[in-house]
């Protein structure tokens, strides 16, 4: 099923961001706009353009971090597909812990449990580690996102990798050998969804943005799994001063 409609609380609501300033990547990560800037961005959890039309705590920065195996190995994987005209564009990286607790209060507020227990949303992602990324093929020459037969994050068995046919399912297969080229294990209910088996990583809560609550600073907004519970329009700034 498609969710995108459903939000925290009773009714829509029109959702903004507090502009700041991104914090560096912790050591072993890489910020992929400064080494990999021919791979483009569309960070969908730091606005609206989601799942829960509202951005997520963490993501007070439109960014993408990926611990140095795993970013390396993206660039490699441009570089194939590059010779083919065509190009990644980036959902979703390393993703806060914070981030997936939200994920996971949303689905509970709104009795949708059944994404938990069916592998939509993960209680604990690898998103966490920086060693999982979300994206999908733009042509080179546009930018213009391929035919994949569904939106990123579209919650139905038509999103599995296999479950396609004609052009949506070439464009998949061809992602996934390239993305398997360099070691990324793609998962199977998400054609958009890859990781690099990655040792010796833990999950962070590093923010993106400098103004939100450092890493083991951060605690859930009271009352947030209760289907009452409305969505603020801007996470509540903090300070620039967490060093990670």
């Amino acid at each position: 099923m498609l969710l995108k409609a459903l939000i925290w609380g009773l009714s829509p609501l029109v959702v903004s961001k507090t502009p700041c300033v991104e914090n560096a990547p912790p050591v072993g990560f890489q910020d992929l706009a400064q080494t990999a800037p021919s791979v483009l961005q569309d960070i969908r959890y730091a606005g609206a353009s989601n799942f829960t039309q509202a951005p997520l705590p963490g993501y007070g920065a439109e960014s993408a971090w990926l611990v140095d195996k795993a970013a390396d190995a993206l660039k490699r994987v441009q570089a194939t597909l590059e010779k083919q005209g065509l190009g990644l564009l980036v959902y979703d990286a390393y993703r806060p812990q914070r981030g997936t607790a939200a994920m996971v209060a949303w689905a509970e507020c709104l009795g949708q449990e059944a994404l938990l227990n069916d592998g939509y949303i993960a209680r604990h992602s690898g998103h966490n580690h920086g060693h999982t990324v979300d994206l999908t093929l733009v042509s080179q020459a546009t930018g213009t996102p391929l035919d994949m037969g569904t939106p990123w994050d579209t919650f139905s068995e038509e999103s599995h990798t296999l479950n396609a046919t004609g052009t949506a399912l070439e464009n998949r297969l061809v992602l996934k050998r390239a993305m398997e080229a360099e070691g990324f294990r793609n998962y199977t209910k998400e054609w958009w969804h890859f990781r690099l088996p990655t040792e010796g990583t833990r999950p962070r809560d590093v923010p993106y943005g400098c103004e939100e609550p450092g890493e083991g600073s951060w605690t859930a907004p009271e009352g947030w799994h209760n289907v009452a519970y409305r969505v603020p329009g801007v996470w509540p700034p903090q300070s620039c001063d967490y060093q990670p």
